[in-house]
């Protein structure tokens, strides 16, 4: 049997908005105040009955009188659906959002008035910012954060090469920041003000990664309908980041050869040659010598694109930067989920530190993505964290009896089983769905399936 739900009545409905944290104050058709709750009367430091009955402009400064009427004509006449604006009042913030009502037959009954304290938001989100831009200023190049000696030439060399045009070659293992050594180029380069274009190699098939790179002529192949621009004419005067290019299949890596000899390229299915004005720069993960005697990889084309090796080292060579980069991200995940979280535990500290990465930077900022999620006060715990930190934190108890094995052995030993722990324990909370364990692990979806063949074999 349905129950019918019962009507509030009116004292019920003055209880709910009297219990509001957010101020209200609602005026009639007439402009006249006919409600204001205890909230508004506080962060308006105003008296309900010296308001009541006064028109609904009263309540605001005289030299806003006339914006005022202008928004409550708008109101009435349909022309505003809404409006919110931010107001500066006696050292706080509020936002004021202005709402027509109406009823069921679509006549205008008054407008509501609501307003709401934002000065602790806003307090938080300049200091999100404000510790962003002192760790971007200590530790940093552009928006690369790090304080480590193993940094230190990385930077020199972002420094000492953003204004050349020179090809350049960034290797590093997955997760390390690689893209972000490319975008620091270009942003201090005399091309910032033009395209930043990104390819990642391995994310597209065979068929496909010319087409994207150098564009397509129409009716080239089915479903070509019309002409193409590639991605190095999207770059034209700009930079071109070419990502995993080790992945590069032959065919392509001689039309790219072409196009950094003569700076010319020919679409797919065209026959007229276009000049493109473009600054080239790679990464890998591979180990492109050892690419290039497997015959995988052009000798030619790996001299061309190695003018300028830079170098990133894995995050566990690193370790000076972990907890900047952790504080970093953690200003920035807290602004994007609208959270007060603004420090790390000790114990969470701690295990951060120990932890090994084997998904380097990508991984760290995962973790502290998560442990805001998951943070219900103000700071991250140690169980806001993944448990492969705590597992990786944990150290053997005193007076434990050591290992028979070189200590070498059982560090590997013990890093490659940890890393097992947590491969399975992402395929397990995503339900076995490589790509989404990949992205939670911060490696690669190849990456992964590597790893997982090995796992196999062992």
């Amino acid at each position: 049997m349905r129950i019918e739900p019962q009507p509030l009545h009116l004292p019920v409905f003055r209880a709910i908005l009297a219990s509001m944290g957010e101020g209200i104050i609602f005026a009639d058709a007439d402009d006249r105040i006919r409600y204001i709750n205890a909230a508004a009367e506080e962060i308006r430091g105003i008296i309900a009955g010296n308001y009541l009955g006064r028109s609904i402009v009263s309540i605001h400064s005289p030299a806003s009188e006339g914006r005022i009427r202008r928004l409550i004509a708008g109101l009435k006449g349909g022309d505003i659906p809404f409006s919110t604006r931010v107001i500066h009042v006696r050292e706080k913030i509020f936002e004021n959002s202005y709402y027509p009502i109406r009823n069921e037959n679509g006549t205008y009954e008054g407008t509501l008035l609501i307003s709401r304290d934002i000065t602790e938001k806003e307090r938080l989100k300049e200091e999100n910012n404000s510790l962003r831009e002192q760790v971007r200023a200590d530790f940093g190049c552009g928006d690369m954060i790090g304080k480590s000696h193993a940094m230190e030439p990385v930077f020199h060399m972002i420094r000492a090469t953003a204004a050349l045009d020179s090809t350049i070659l960034i290797s590093g293992e997955s997760g390390t920041g690689k893209e972000l050594v490319a975008c620091a180029i270009h942003q201090m380069s005399p091309r910032h003000k033009n395209p930043f274009v990104k390819v990642n190699c391995a994310a597209l098939p065979e068929t496909l990664l010319e087409s994207e790179l150098f564009g397509h002529e129409r009716g080239a192949f089915t479903g070509a309908v019309r002409e193409r621009k590639g991605k190095f004419e999207q770059a034209h005067l700009g930079t071109i980041f070419l990502d995993e290019i080790g992945e590069m299949p032959l065919a392509a890596q001689a039309k790219l050869l072409r196009v950094i000899q003569g700076k010319t390229l020919e679409r797919i299915g065209g026959n007229r040659e276009i000049s493109v004005d473009v600054r080239i720069i790679a990464a890998t993960n591979k180990d492109l010598r050892r690419e290039v005697e497997r015959g995988a990889f052009r000798e030619d084309l790996f001299y061309r694109l190695n003018v300028i090796p830079i170098h990133l080292p894995p995050l566990r060579e690193r370790r000076e930067d972990i907890l900047p980069l952790a504080e970093h991200f953690l200003s920035v995940y807290a602004e994007r989920m609208r959270k007060p979280v603004h420090c790390i535990a000790p114990d969470a500290r701690k295990a951060l530190l120990d932890y090994d990465y084997p998904g380097n930077v990508r991984e760290l900022e995962n973790a502290i993505e998560r442990g805001v999620a998951l943070s219900m006060g103000e700071t991250i715990t140690l169980a806001d964290l993944a448990p492969y930190f705590v597992t990786g934190a944990s150290a053997a108890p005193a007076g434990a009896a050591l290992p028979k094995e070189p200590p070498t052995a059982t560090l590997s030993r013990a890093v490659s089983v940890a890393e097992q722990e947590a491969i399975r324990e992402a395929l397990q909370t995503t339900g076995n769905r490589k790509g989404v364990a990949a992205k939670l692990l911060g490696i690669s979806r190849k990456t992964l399936w590597e790893k997982l063949k090995q796992m196999e074999r062992t």
